[in-house]
This record gives C-alpha cells, structure tokens and sequence, in this order.
C-alpha cells in the first residue's frame, strides 16, 4: 500500500508546519518556561477543527526539544482507571527523565488527543484523573480538543492554557500543496490546485489527501467536501457513488454515528445485488464478516481502541463494494435495514425485550432471533410496553399484516 503524503511530509518541527505562526509560539513559549521551572499552568489545551496541525505541532515539539511523547487517546483511555494505569507513575521523580534515546536521556510529555470525546458523567473520573495528574506539575500535559464543551469541560478550560488553532488560508494551503508538488516532481494545473484549496477549508490534512488522490488521477470534482449530519438516506447515496477513498473516509468521518448502520447496509446491498458475480460476493462477504467480528468485540467489550482499525478498513471495505458494482438505490427490501437503521428506538427496545425476557429462553443469537425468530412473534407485542417497535410492525416493515 503506497504511503499517505499526510505522513510523509508531516512536519518534524515546528518551522515546518505551515500557519498557525502565534499558536506555535505560544506553544513554545509555554514548553520553554516549563522546563525553566515557570509552571502557571499545569497544562495546554489545544483547541481547533480537525486537520489543522494540533497533533502535528505537538510531536514536532517534542522532536525538537528531545521529549518522548506518551499519547493517550479518548478512544482508548476513558476511565480514571485506565488513565491512572497509563501514565499515572510517570509523574513520579524517579522516572521523569528515565526515557532514553541514542544513549541520551529524554523528558517525558504526556499528550491526551481528542480530550473532549471524554465525556465527565459517562466516563467514570476520566476527566478528574486527568486534571490530577496535571496539577502536580511534575510532567508537562498538553491535550487537543476540536470542541470542547464550556459546560462539560469547564474544569479543563479553566486550569489549562488554551491555544487555539485555526484552520489555513487559502494562501497557506497553497504554499503548502507547493512543496510536496515540487518534492514529488509534479505539474498539477493551477485549475486543480484552486479546486483543492476551496474543497479543503482551510483543512491541511484534507488538502494534502486531495492532492495525493489528484496525482493519482482522481477528479478532484468527485471528492468534495463532506458535509457533517447527513441523513442517512444521502449519505449511502454518497458513499456508493464515491470513486475516491479519500471521500469515503472523509463521510465516514464526518457521519461517525451512522458507521455501523452503513456497515449493515452495505452487507444488505451486497447481498441482493445482481451486478456482482458470485465470487467477488464471497470475497466482499468475507471482508465483511472480519469487520463484524471487530464491532462485535468493541460494543461488547467496550474495546473502542478497536474502533481505529474500524476506521482505517471500512473506507477500503466500502470502495472495494462500489468497484464491484454495490449500489444504493433506496429501496430497503429486508427489514433488518428498516429496524437497524431507519428507527433506532425500535432497536432499543428490541434489545431490551431480547435482554430481558428471552436470552435464556430461545438458546439462540441475538442476530439469529432478530433475523429468523422476531418476524413471526412481533404480532403479540404489547404497544403499551414497546410503542416504537409496534409502531414499526405496524407499518409492515416485517411483512407482516395487521
């Protein structure tokens, strides 16, 4: 797999990174005055949209001044157990410094990215662990966030230096697509490179993706923008039509509370499409049935670490089924579409109902009872008890008649 430009022309110091030329230095100010003993602030907040270079600057730093970075993400890191058990002996004296490289001693920084997907009632001391270890001031604590909530994180914002991080202009992203053109030894036309600049906002991360997938041949026309909170009904319609990776992950991105829904939906479209042959359906089948395993294992387990691997092999999952001939036409012909995805309080209750009244009963699966066993027993459901569910059986989403 060839390897993402995003990489490999990440910065490795600050000079570097293209924009953001204040919050960099207060970025550096702040670490120097740390290691000066001038510690006012127990940590920095970075704040930002996605894709503007907050994670980038923090390794860039660390790189020039000869830290080894501990990086906790919210994804994996929630509770104040786990946190504690992280990094919570690295505030100790004895160890601050025990890190080595090339036979030199290096500093540790502690980094937590995405501090705001955190959330301070569901996660249980997440967030005070966090604090905790920050006010000892023995280890400098640097955290991102793209939007952290006044309410939520108050704590944080009030104890913590914020810096905010802007996204690029237009000018910016333009000095910045220059020089990996001329790295790479391109000729882009000046027509593609404004399409990147105005697709991209302002979003670095974005625009270098863009321009890898415009050397590669790609239409940049076909890779727009995502927009944020689509309904589902557009959403597949995108993401079937999609011919560019790049825009796959970016939808998947910017609609992540629909991914396991289009994940559903795409083994349904699969299954009754008649454009693939058999054996590319076995092949996407299987593909699919290991992506299954990885969001069994993290809703049952509350693995979310696993979710970064999710992430990484759905967009390929995805391109791979467009390219074989998968296509989203609307029609929801199983019902297991219209209950996973159309109405999700019909889920809830659904789960409720197998939970607590028939696990021990049936001696079968949770998908083989939704699959095989509902369809034929949803006439005897009490509306009272479960209003969605029954609603949704009325509407004859099962083939079922009332």
């Amino acid at each position: 797999m060839k390897m993402l430009w995003t990489e490999k022309y990440r910065p490795r110091v600050l000079n570097e990174i293209v924009g953001n030329e204040e919050a960099k230095r207060e970025l550096l100010k702040w670490i120097v005055d740390w290691q000066r003993g001038v510690r006012d602030n127990p940590g920095v907040l970075l704040t930002g949209p996605p894709g503007i270079g907050k994670t980038t600057a923090v390794y860039a730093l660390a790189n020039e001044l000869s830290f080894h970075v501990v990086e906790l993400n919210a994804s994996d890191y929630r509770t104040a157990q786990s946190i504690y058990a992280k990094v919570g002996h690295l505030t100790q004296s004895n160890t601050l410094d025990s890190f080595t490289s090339g036979g030199g001693r290096r500093n540790i920084l502690i980094f937590f990215d995405e501090i705001d997907g955190i959330d301070p009632k569901a996660d249980t001391g997440g967030l005070k662990a966090v604090l905790d270890i920050a006010s000892r001031k023995e280890v400098p604590i640097i955290a991102a966030a793209n939007v952290p909530d006044p309410t939520s994180h108050k704590e944080l914002l009030k104890s913590f230096k914020v810096i905010e991080f802007k996204p690029l202009t237009p000018r910016q992203i333009t000095i910045l697509l220059k020089r990996i053109i001329a790295a790479e030894g391109l000729s882009i036309p000046d027509e593609v490179i404004d399409k990147i600049i105005r697709s991209s906002r302002g979003d670095a991360r974005l625009a270098v993706n863009l321009l890898q997938e415009a050397a590669a041949g790609v239409d940049i026309d076909f890779v727009s923008t995502p927009m944020e909170n689509l309904p589902f009904d557009i959403l597949m319609k995108r993401l079937s039509s999609s011919i560019s990776i790049t825009e796959i992950r970016n939808l998947l991105s910017s609609n992540s509370n629909q991914i396991e829904d289009v994940f559903y939906a795409y083994f349904d479209m699969i299954l009754r499409s008649g454009s693939i042959s058999l054996g590319e359906k076995i092949r996407l089948l299987r593909e699919w049935s290991k992506l299954d395993i990885l969001f069994g294992r993290m809703n049952k387990k509350r693995y979310f670490s696993l979710f970064r691997y999710i992430n990484m092999l759905l967009p390929w999952f995805i391109y791979s089924a467009n390219r074989a001939g998968a296509v989203y036409d609307g029609r929801i012909p199983q019902y297991r579409l219209r209950l996973f995805i159309l109405n999700r309080g019909a889920r809830e209750e659904l789960n409720n109902l197998y939970n607590t009244y028939l696990k021990g009963r049936l001696h079968c699966s949770y998908r083989k009872f939704v699959l095989e066993v509902f369809p034929y027993v949803c006439g005897y459901l009490k509306g009272d008890e479960y209003p969605s569910l029954t609603k949704l059986c009325k509407s004859g989403a099962y083939g079922v008649t009332w």
